[in-house]
């Protein structure tokens, strides 16, 4: 068992590692900025991008500004609010602060690259939604929470591999901490 476990962890970080040096995600994956007119505070809907980013999330209570700038969908005004409201203990409460600085659509994209991870074990549900996914926001938090408590990573990936596949169970990974 601790074999596999030990494989599982140098093939999640031989992923992530080959992700950062080639660059991470393609240009396919970017998005257009935001526009201001059409923005709402909802939470994003749970879609992701065609296929899912594999580099490490930008930590939004460290990032610079140029970083965060940088990033697909990010409008100026996220910028604007994540560095005049860092920092941020849980994911809404980024998501609180950006207010109406993006629409639906760009949250998504820009979460799925900037984003506070999760603990597996603690996490509250409204901070599990937040997370960009093929499933629904609720039925993600639900299966989330239903397997607590986790002991593994292995266990986390062994239990979503049933409603997910293997590629999108290493993008969650990325939500989320084992506390």
């Amino acid at each position: 068992m601790t074999n596999s476990r030990s494989a599982f962890a140098l093939s999640l970080l031989a992923m992530l590692a080959l992700a950062a040096a080639c660059g991470g995600e393609s240009a396919s994956e970017t998005a257009p900025k935001a526009q201001p007119e059409t923005q709402s505070n909802a939470a994003p809907a749970n879609t992701t991008p065609s296929a899912f980013p594999t580099a490490v999330l930008v930590d939004p209570n460290t990032a610079s500004e140029a970083d965060l700038a940088a990033v697909p969908g990010m409008s100026e005004a996220a910028v604007a609010a994540i560095l005049n409201g860092r920092p941020f203990a849980t994911p809404t409460e980024m998501n609180d602060a950006i207010g109406d600085a993006l629409d639906d659509d760009a949250r998504a994209t820009v979460y799925a690259r900037v984003f506070i991870p999760v603990g597996l074990n603690t996490g509250a549900e409204d901070d599990y939604k937040l997370i960009p996914s093929t499933m629904s926001a609720g039925k993600l938090a639900h299966e989330f929470e239903e397997y607590r408590p986790y002991e593994s990573m292995e266990q986390f990936s062994r239990e979503m591999s049933k409603y997910v596949s293997a590629e999108e169970v290493a993008y969650l990974a990325r939500f989320v901490t084992l506390d």
